[in-house]
């Protein structure tokens, strides 16, 4: 009973740890080392927001454990889970469609958020590094067909796209991967398009998901390689 209670206040301080990590931002404590300026208010309030959108994510679930390597694998399974879970709620959408939505863009959000935290946040932290390449790479490419998986259940739940000719709204889990994938790749055939406002706004915000997604982290990753180098130098 004692080591569970031990489990659960250390998860609870971890967690909290995200609220004094902005604390730590605004009095000028985090980045320990700064460059030749401080955070200006603009770094501060967005770092801020990362770390709040992310206090709320599940993958916290890693915080009631001690061990590195536990915490990192839980992580790793997080992932693939919620992948999964998407791949199943595309094919047998079992909830209503309103608590759908909120379910996939709820990971949608957390898995970038989560990218976007790494980017601009953890990333200043004195003991951060890259781990490994290939788990950095093949994490991203879960969190990318995440994007594909996820906007194809939000198509084709909110019915908002349909044949350009026929205006025949789309309603089989290949056509919501298809258009999902052409439209986060840009690539447009024009066979298929948004009829009403809601397909409009899911299309331009996909391709915004891509593109930070892939070259915001990557170019984290190329970073982490030349840090990998150096360590192997020394």
């Amino acid at each position: 009973m004692n080591r569970i209670i031990v489990i659960i206040k250390r998860g609870i301080h971890n967690w909290f740890n995200e609220y004094r990590l902005i604390k730590k931002i605004w009095i000028n404590k985090y980045p320990e080392k700064t460059e030749r300026y401080p955070l200006s208010i603009l770094e501060k309030f967005f770092m801020s927001l990362f770390i709040f959108i992310r206090s709320f994510s599940l993958v916290h679930i890693k915080d009631f454990f001690k061990e590195y390597n536990i915490k990192s694998e839980i992580s790793e399974f997080y992932v693939v889970i919620w992948l999964l879970f998407l791949i199943y709620l595309l094919y047998n959408p079992i909830i209503c469609s309103s608590f759908l939505f909120i379910i996939v863009f709820y990971r949608l959000i957390d898995g970038l958020n989560y990218r976007l935290c790494i980017i601009f946040v953890d990333r200043y932290a004195e003991d951060w590094n890259v781990r490994s390449v290939n788990r950095s790479l093949i994490i991203l490419m879960l969190n990318y067909f995440e994007i594909v998986i996820g906007f194809a259940i939000l198509y084709l739940t909110t019915k908002s796209i349909g044949y350009s000719e026929t205006n025949t709204i789309i309603s089989t889990p290949l056509e919501g991967i298809y258009f999902s994938t052409i439209t986060l790749t840009t690539l447009g055939y024009g066979d298929l398009n948004p009829i009403n406002s809601t397909g409009q706004l899911l299309s331009v915000i996909e391709p915004i998901f891509g593109f930070v997604l892939i070259v915001l982290v990557v170019g984290v990753i190329i970073n982490g390689i030349q840090d990998i180098k150096e360590r192997k130098r020394t």
